[in-house]
């Protein structure tokens, strides 16, 4: 976003995702649908902001050392388009920005089948790639809050 523009948006987000309690959010054509403890959506018509907001709240949440992953469809990016490595992407990500769940990774390639390691569907890489690694962020001892972005289902 620019600077100075959709504040109220930026902030409703960024207090939800630090654990705060989130302020309603309404706008014609943009809206936050009821958020979760675990998940947020912000929804409007095409061309009101969504991918803008998504990008703003995802470099102030890098900058709190907050954002696991940030996964844009892109139209563009026919690699980025493809949904069928959304959750494999992620994965990787989170292995980056946590270390420690490089063994994680590593445990689900060598004992994984080949053909769920290279499936190109969403509920497989979900179930094989995602879920495990999560279950290992919130089983560590440190308390690691982390929030992953998905942004553009809609290209």
């Amino acid at each position: 976003c620019l600077a100075g523009t959709r504040s109220d948006a930026l902030s409703a987000i960024v207090t939800w995702a630090v654990g705060g309690h989130q302020p309603p959010y309404a706008k014609p054509h943009l809206h936050i649908l009821q958020p979760t403890k675990q998940m947020l959506w912000l929804c409007g018509v095409a061309g009101s902001g969504k991918s803008s907001i998504a990008m703003s709240v995802g470099r102030a949440l890098d900058d709190l050392h907050l954002l696991g992953s940030y996964y844009g469809f892109s139209a563009a990016n026919q690699a980025a388009l493809n949904p069928s490595n959304l959750f494999s992407t992620i994965s990787v990500h989170l292995v980056k920005e946590y270390p420690i769940l490089q063994p994680v990774i590593l445990n689900i390639l060598a004992t994984c089948s080949a053909r769920k390691r290279e499936s190109t569907n969403p509920n497989v890489q979900l179930e094989t790639f995602l879920v495990p690694l999560l279950n290992a962020l919130s089983s560590q001892a440190l308390p690691i809050h982390t929030v992953i972005i998905i942004d553009a289902l809609d290209e």
